[in-house]
């Protein structure tokens, strides 16, 4: 039975212009064992997916990963048996990161070359966001294996940066995943699911969504929502479409015969979410219990293993069609005269191909790379391969509820979003001072380790809001002495450290163990623009400290209408967005310009914790500048929604 140890990971947004990225979605490229998006706008230049995961390293070389098995001594109480084993578990720790060799980068260029003689490669195309999963196959918790489950997190998006994971196994899973790693290919693999953000190009069809009755939905409702913990996964909202189009609640309207409508409502249903949903990151299997009266429904891991099983039914139909309609290939391949290669990654590479379907669901079709011709490279499409795990990914349902019919015009070059699916063994690690055992029963050589994250915050964070965190700690002991410590938190130690902050006290004293565990500890956000968020001192005595921000940053599109600019003249329009952190107001500005392809951008603003209390929301005001040089202005609007229509005064 596959469980999943999932991490909690830190990831910021994109630090690149607020509008979508300059690349084709639907046009991917396959050359060497990377995948190639092309830019619009410079038809030779190209970016890459960022799909090749690895332990990270110190600059001695040695891998940044440790595995410790630990045990303390028990003693058996009067009358009853001698106890022969002592009590124990086990640690892992490893970093990873997210970075493609120069060997790869210089084959993928040769391939590229095939295809187009003037391409270039200028970089890694950043994600927008993602997830990333700690796997290995173990029993069931109540068995004895697995000792805690860390939840869903939040992947590294950029080249080169890093993320930090951490698991906790009883006795017996110590000393089975011990054995593993005597292996060539450990139990423990690393699994993403990554969103790439860029363009599609036009589909010739137009879609409609009437939101009153997407939300009169049995699948959307208040009662179904509850029940389900107020988590749907990503192929439960796609099937929820798919239904919603049958019933004529999202209208599709072809406007060129040869319109690709697979890959256009595709797109749609991909807005749609991001307008209806936010990415969950804290999903760890199974959500709270039902809100309403009626028998238990199932959790989300229960959820994902069914659309796992629906995975592999579409996988092996589409095999035997396959094996019917392609016997002379076979018979080809048998003399000698068929193609040798593949365009996935070769037998020895540890890390899987990426693919471009969500992997336990229902297969969307997907865009088919374009890649060498056959007969002059040998390479071949690669056959559909069969989903061996189902990722746990939910999406939370947004409290303020979208209005009115949304109009998706794809007869023009639209913005979108792309799920990636990787996956990477850990491998053999040499390290013979990564693997300890010791035994940790004498309480004057015992110390704990206090590990302090940031939930939600990756290094891109620093320098787009958050100045630094300081965090203070104090552990009060039993024999009146005071352990006191800082840790201050920048970009430059984030990246340095990884994610993870240590603060250490020892024994003094402290006979009452359950006692020695409590501790206290207080935050001190400082943002941008000199607002400074003190916290009270809290008391605890959990081992890993997760710091939640008072405030986030919060994405908000703003478009117009191309149609409307040209009937108002309008030369450009300037959207000026107020909001308050802490006491002070801060303000962003945009501007869309009526030559822009898609005159549709993104503004970030900072947003309110739920536990502050502070409503949340902002203000907004639009300047239109019309062609004659005069200009138009609304008075400022309060907003909540995560859309402003700037063609609206």
């Amino acid at each position: 039975m596959k469980f999943q140890f999932i991490l909690l990971c830190l990831i910021g947004l994109l630090s690149v212009p607020l509008s979508a990225q300059d690349i084709l979605l639907d046009e991917p490229v396959r050359a060497g064992e990377l995948t190639l998006f092309q830019s619009l706008r410079k038809h030779n230049e190209y970016r890459y997916a960022l799909d090749k995961p690895q332990l990270a390293k110190h600059p001695n070389g040695k891998p940044q990963f440790s595995f410790i098995r630990y045990v303390s001594n028990e003693s058996s109480a009067p009358g009853e048996e001698d106890i022969t084993e002592g009590q124990g578990g086990g640690i892992i720790h490893a970093v990873i990161e997210l970075k493609v060799t120069e060997d790869q980068l210089a084959e993928a260029r040769r391939q590229l070359r095939r295809i187009n003689p003037n391409g270039t490669i200028a970089g890694a195309a950043p994600y927008t966001g993602g997830t990333v999963a700690l796997i290995s196959t173990v029993a069931d918790p109540d068995a004895g294996f697995s000792k805690k489950v860390l939840g869903v997190g939040r992947a590294p998006i950029l080249d080169g940066q890093k993320a930090a994971v951490s698991i906790q196994l009883t006795k017996l899973g110590a000393q089975v995943l011990w054995q593993s790693f005597q292996t060539p290919t450990p139990d423990m693999s690393f699994s993403f699911e990554m969103e790439l953000e860029g363009l599609n190009s036009p589909k010739g069809a137009v879609i409609e969504a009437n939101f009153e009755q997407i939300y009169k939905h049995q699948n959307f409702g208040a009662g179904m929502v509850s029940r389900q913990g107020n988590t749907m996964l990503g192929a439960e909202i796609n099937a929820t479409f798919e239904d919603l189009t049958r019933s004529g609640a999202i209208k599709v309207t072809t406007i060129n015969p040869d319109a690709d409508i697979e890959a256009a409502v595709k797109d749609a249903y991909t807005k749609l979410t991001a307008l209806m949903f936010d990415p969950s990151g804290s999903n760890t299997g199974t959500p709270a219990a039902p809100a309403l009266p009626g028998a238990a429904q199932p959790g989300m891991l229960e959820r994902a293993q069914t659309l796992l099983a629906e995975g592999r039914k579409d996988v092996l139909e589409e095999l035997a069609i396959l094996e019917q309609q392609n016997p002379l290939d076979e018979q080809d391949d048998d003399n000698g005269t068929g193609n040798t290669g593949t365009v996935g990654t070769t037998a020895g590479d540890s890390t899987r191909a990426t693919s471009l379907h969500p992997v336990g669901g229902r297969r969307q079709p997907q865009p088919a790379p374009q890649n060498v011709p056959p007969s002059r490279f040998s390479y071949e499409r690669p056959r559909p391969t069969l989903p061996t795990t189902a990722i746990v990914v939910g999406y939370t349902m947004r409290d303020v509820r979208q209005k009115g019919t949304y109009r998706i015009d794809l007869t023009k070059y639209t913005t979108s979003a792309l799920s990636l699916r990787f996956d990477h063994n850990v491998g053999p690690i040499n390290c013979e001072e990564c693997f300890q055992q010791f035994n940790i029963d004498d309480p004057l050589y015992q110390q704990r380790e206090i590990a302090a994250i940031l939930d939600g915050f990756n290094a891109e964070d620093f320098q787009r809001s958050l100045n630094f965190v300081s965090v203070a700690f104090r552990k009060k002991h039993q024999n009146g002495e005071t352990t006191e410590g800082d840790i201050r938190i920048d970009r430059s130690r984030f990246n340095q450290d990884g994610n993870y902050f240590k603060f250490t006290y020892g024994w003094k004293g402290d006979d009452n163990r359950s006692l020695w565990r409590g501790y206290e500890y207080q935050t001190v956000w400082s943002f941008f623009g000199g607002v400074t968020i003190e916290g009270e001192w809290n008391q605890t005595d959990i081992n890993t400290l997760p710091l939640s921000p008072p405030y986030r940053l919060k994405s908000i599109i703003v478009e117009m209408d191309p149609e409307i600019m040209a009937e108002e003249e309008i030369r450009s329009a300037q959207v000026d967005v107020f909001f308050t952190v802490g006491d002070q107001e801060q303000t962003r500005q945009v501007q869309l310009r009526s030559r822009d392809e898609v005159p549709e951008t993104r503004v970030e603003i900072m947003e309110p914790a739920e536990w502050l209390a502070q409503e949340p929301g902002y203000e907004y005001q639009v300047t239109w500048r019309l062609r004659d040089g005069t200009e138009r202005k609304s008075p400022r609007k309060e907003s909540n929604s995560l859309l402003i229509y700037a063609d609206q005064l």
